[in-house]
């Protein structure tokens, strides 16, 4: 009777531990991360993962071949948290093939992207949950993104009730726009681990950039419906230490993409693979999409014509793409009358002028007269008339022309302008329009030119 109460009692008792494994085995959330050599940013990624409010999640860690240092580090977080599972790459692999194998090592019913250098807010987890819960239908969603602050400042959070979010887009808006870049912030990412399973989507390990603008490419082709909350979920770092190569690598990649992606509704050409997002070349590839979707339907024929109509002009082949890089504006402008045509972004009206097959000029209702010059890309950019002087630069020399108002662009360059300044004669200030590049002086010298000196705050 004892033996068999003993018995009993054991295999409840091992029936107990083999659920408690299974709950285990079989978390909510998986959060998968790659990392290779970053000792220093790793403590602080890792905690914020582990310090989020909702807890049922597998921290899927992927060593890609990383020094002894970073090594160290995530052994002792490992034991320190048993819900962290770390894989080793023998050898660094790469990016694609890291987020791969932790893909396949994923058991939760969502997953959880995140990378190295950043920081997830405490709720990010339980928020993106809340909202896939209230919306089942959605596959992918993402967030908002920020970014770190010089000094790796982690800014001040409030914890809020998670489903206190705003919905920043719902599905069907993802869709075209990822035909052409990658719109979809993949740092914040959390999907439905199952769709993946199901449709077979992987990341392409041949690619040593770009692969999770190729990953989302396939999500929409297999219906996915994608969506994303406008609250801030996730801080990225300032990572400075990737390689020249990366960037090239980012470009090449993102051309094959496009070549999969358009090869599906029409022939591309190189041109058209290597297309500088401007909406001119984005309205010319997108009436060749349209045209071939209602023949072939890849994906709903509503979501191209929605976005056509936001973007694109009623006629596009009679329409004008202006580019005003001085006002910051770029716009379509297409005729509404005999003589009138209309600004689609404002609705402000003028005439349009041929001067030859490459110049126009519109005589703006209310505005001075402005001339325009047709570009390689399609597009027409502004030319500004006023005072010519002469700059030199260090690996440069143009002509640039200062208008009325004390604005500028060079004359080669159209795109390059300016705010200008004149302390005295014989110096010019340059506050470039391009927040990228610093202000600069310039002083002319004795043979009229005007000479690069510094760069000014």
């Amino acid at each position: 009777m004892k033996k068999s109460i003993f018995i009993l009692l054991l295999l409840i008792l091992c029936s107990s531990s083999f659920f408690i494994y299974q709950k285990k085995k079989q978390p909510l959330v998986s959060v998968v991360m790659p990392i290779y050599n970053r000792p220093d940013l790793a403590p602080r990624s890792i905690e914020s993962i582990l310090n989020q409010t909702m807890k049922d999640f597998e921290f899927i860690i992927i060593d890609d071949g990383s020094v002894e240092e970073t090594k160290k580090i995530l052994k002792a977080y490992a034991k320190k948290d048993s819900r962290i599972r770390l894989i080793h790459n023998p050898q660094n692999r790469g990016i694609a093939y890291s987020r791969q194998r932790g893909l396949d090592a994923a058991k939760g019913t969502f997953v959880a992207i995140m990378d190295s250098d950043d920081w997830s807010v405490p709720d990010r987890l339980e928020k993106s949950l809340a909202f896939m819960s209230n919306h089942p239908e959605v596959t992918a969603m993402t967030a908002g993104i920020a970014f770190i602050p010089k000094g790796e400042f982690i800014p001040e959070y409030t914890i809020e009730t998670p489903t206190q979010y705003s919905v920043g887009r719902l599905p069907g808006e993802f869709e075209v726009e990822l035909m052409f870049y990658n719109n979809f912030p993949n740092a914040s990412a959390f999907f439905k681990r199952d769709f993946v399973k199901e449709k077979q989507i992987k990341y392409d390990t041949n690619l040593v950039a770009a692969e999770d603008y190729d990953f989302w490419r396939q999500f929409i082709f297999h219906g996915a419906n994608m969506a994303s909350v406008s609250d801030v979920l996730l801080y990225i770092g300032r990572d400075d230490l990737k390689p020249q190569n990366y960037y090239e690598a980012m470009n090449e990649n993102s051309t094959l993409i496009h070549k999969k992606i358009f090869s599906l509704f029409f022939v591309p050409t190189q041109k058209e693979l290597k297309f500088k997002y401007n909406t001119y070349e984005k309205c010319k590839i997108l009436t060749k999409i349209k045209e071939s979707n209602l023949k072939n339907p890849r994906i709903p024929q509503i979501y191209l014509e929605n976005k056509y109509n936001s973007m694109c002009p009623v006629n596009f082949e009679k329409s004008y793409y202006l580019t005003h890089p001085l006002n910051h504006w770029d716009s379509f402008i297409e005729q509404t009358d005999e003589t009138k045509w209309t600004r689609i972004s404002t609705k402000d009206t003028g005439k349009l002028v041929k001067i030859d097959s490459d110049k126009i000029e519109i005589h703006w209702d209310g505005y001075p007269k402005e001339t325009f010059v047709h570009q390689e890309n399609g597009e027409w950019i502004f030319v500004p008339k006023g005072e010519i002087v002469t700059l030199k630069h260090i690996n440069w020399s143009d002509d640039f022309v200062i208008t009325k108002d004390n604005n500028g662009c060079r004359v080669k360059i159209k795109s390059e302008c300016a705010k200008i300044k004149k302390p005295n004669d014989d110096t010019i200030w340059i506050d470039w329009v391009n927040s990228l590049w610093a202000n600069e002086e310039f002083k002319r010298n004795d043979k009229g030119f005007y000479e690069f000196t510094r760069e000014i705050e």
